[in-house]
């Protein structure tokens, strides 16, 4: 699931800085593609809509790279299917 995961987070940012999802990958820091906290915000909505989950808005000030949204996004994931 985490693959699928990390596909929605790319296309999300690729959608939102009209860039090739193929160049970004987990180490690519979020500030070196250029998102900044609105971008930040849009790219997370979507990926909530598609995953059903919710991101506490707190959680948004600590990404700073791709890996960092795949990885709260899988957790929310996992605690989800716990509950």
């Amino acid at each position: 699931m985490s693959s699928d995961i990390e596909t929605i987070v790319k296309k999300a940012i690729a959608n939102q800085k009209m860039i090739a999802a193929d160049t970004i990958t987990l180490e690519t820091s979020l500030q070196d593609l250029g998102v900044t906290s609105l971008d930040a915000i849009t790219i997370v909505y979507e990926v909530e809509e598609i995953c059903d989950i919710e991101v506490p808005n707190d959680e948004l000030e600590n990404l700073r790279t791709v890996e960092d949204i795949v990885t709260g996004v899988q957790a929310l994931m996992n605690n989800k299917t716990e509950a």
